[in-house]
């Protein structure tokens, strides 16, 4: 039942053809995500005895490099951040304070290597958590205890989060030479808050974005992993933990982001 506001609102009148317009596309898309996700669940129950043997394969291999993949990955990445702190430094010594591009292209660069730090820091788990399977610690140790592969495992580890971690705070106190206004030590644990407080308008505005950008990818990827954990939960005996620990992600993101919006926009 409407009353004589809405009768005359040509705002709700919009509203209703924007989302029939909307409506019509949106059950498009779920009836192809249903067929498409009936088709591949079919064919991976049919396919899953080579899909087990493939699995094997890939897990035999893994287990081979897993215990010592984080020390090439540490070595890696503290050869490739100190050339390319290096040559930053020799291109901000040229700078004559007038050429703005020569500065964005230095930050760009500092910005790929906070990418590719926090990449290795991730990859570093994976690799430690396959390396410590692959000492067969699940089974019990019911041979020879692998002492070279726990020690390397382990070393792999903390050497990958020795130099992140000083990756990170060289590029950070880089930037801040760059921008003198800038304020905040890696090893602070208020260090987030700090620097975004030390930030102008605008670049707090493209943090935001950033954050938004990154909020919706994770639900894409959330649901990605839910249908992949689904369907190995009927084809592969995932169980449901797997499931679980993915929706646990994306309930605390959603969350979280909900919880946020509210709270900035009271403090308004």
């Amino acid at each position: 039942m409407t009353d004589g506001t809405e009768k005359c609102n040509p705002k709700i009148e919009e509203n209703q053809r924007e989302d029939r317009r909307a409506f019509r596309k949106f059950i498009v898309l779920l009836l192809v995500s249903m067929v498409v996700g009936g088709i591949t669940g079919a064919f991976s129950t049919m396919a899953a005895k080579e899909q087990a043997d493939i699995g094997a394969g890939i897990t035999a291999g893994l287990q081979k490099i897993a215990p010592y993949a984080n020390l090439v990955i540490a070595a890696a990445l503290a050869v490739w951040m100190t050339g390319m702190l290096r040559g930053g430094r020799a291109e901000y010594r040229r700078w004559d304070g007038e050429e703005e591009q020569l500065i964005e292209k230095i930050e760009r660069k500092l910005g790929i290597g906070v990418i590719v730090t926090n990449v290795a820091l991730i990859a570093g788990f994976f690799f430690f958590a396959a390396g410590m399977k692959s000492t067969g610690i699940d089974s019990g140790w019911e041979e020879e205890i692998p002492w070279v592969k726990i020690a390397a495992t382990f070393l792999g580890l903390i050497a990958v989060m020795v130099v992140t971690v000083t990756a990170q705070n060289r590029i950070v106190n880089f930037t801040k030479e760059i921008n003198p206004e800038k304020k905040g030590s890696v090893y602070d644990l208020k260090f987030q808050k700090t620097w975004i407080a030390s930030c102008d308008e605008a670049e707090q505005l493209q943090i935001y974005r950033a954050a938004f950008r990154a909020y919706t990818a994770m639900n894409y990827a959330a649901l990605g992993m839910f249908l992949v954990c689904f369907i190995g939960m009927l084809s592969w005996n995932f169980g449901l933990l797997p499931l679980t620990m993915v929706l646990f992600v994306w309930l605390t993101g959603v969350i979280v982001y909900g919880v946020e919006s509210l709270r900035m926009t009271g403090g308004r």
